[in-house]
């Protein structure tokens, strides 16, 4: 006995089943605005990355003398890679606020870099001034000094030596390695000073002529000047 398969016979009268709909193809319009969108999202990351590509650094724009202290006035902003394998020893935009009012413990020409190897924190007691003496350790007591020490100063110029001042307080002494190339001509001490021993100091600095003296426990200088002849 065979079997005939079923045949669904469709109703006379009841229409044709609908065909699923294909989307519409994309016009023009829709397609240039696809690309526009696009585009702009592009652009924006390669904003985004160039702001992120450079930092800014401050820049001397007239002449800074060591030991003078910091002012946002006599900087300027300048980008540098973010990359800058030195990046991390130069103060940023973002550091400024915070070191305002630093001292330098060395000069720094127009159009020179500011690193935080330059700045000390300021830490005058009693109303003084802070101070920053830059001056090798051959001539700064060999590197003895610590914070709290007295020292005097001495400057010779034309063959005559002068105490250009005395017992002034050490606040702080820079770090130095004996091994680093270059430390000596980095080290600094910070010193307590009143107006009138800043300039003197000042001009001492100068003249290239400075021998620090550690005076801690001596007693006061009677005679002030020195001549060889």
């Amino acid at each position: 006995m065979s079997v005939t398969p079923s045949t669904r016979v469709r109703d006379v009268g009841t229409p044709k089943p609908a065909r699923r709909r294909i989307g519409r193809p994309l016009s023009a319009a829709h397609i240039l605005i696809a690309v526009v969108v696009i585009l702009a999202f592009v652009l924006n990351l390669v904003v985004l990355q160039d702001r992120n590509a450079v930092t800014l650094v401050a820049v001397a724009t007239e002449p800074l003398a060591a030991g003078s202290t910091i002012d946002r006035g006599d900087l300027r902003l300048v980008p540098v890679d973010s990359d800058f394998e030195g990046l991390s020893e130069l103060v940023t935009e973002g550091e400024l606020t915070r070191l305002d009012g630093w001292v330098l413990s060395r000069s720094i020409t127009p159009g020179g870099l500011l690193d935080t190897s330059a700045l000390v924190e300021p830490g005058a007691t009693s109303g003084l001034r802070s101070m920053s003496l830059p001056v090798p350790v051959e001539h700064a007591a060999g590197g003895m000094l610590v914070a709290g020490d007295r020292i005097d100063v001495v400057s010779v110029v034309d063959g005559s030596a002068r105490f250009v001042a005395s017992d002034l307080e050490v606040i702080s002494v820079s770090e130095s390695s004996s091994s680093a190339i270059g430390s000596i001509s980095a080290y600094h001490i910070v010193v307590s000073v009143e107006a009138q021993q800043a300039l003197d100091l000042a001009r001492a600095l100068d003249a290239g002529s400075m021998e620090i003296v550690r005076s801690t426990g001596a007693e006061e200088i009677a005679n002030r000047t020195g001549d060889d002849s």
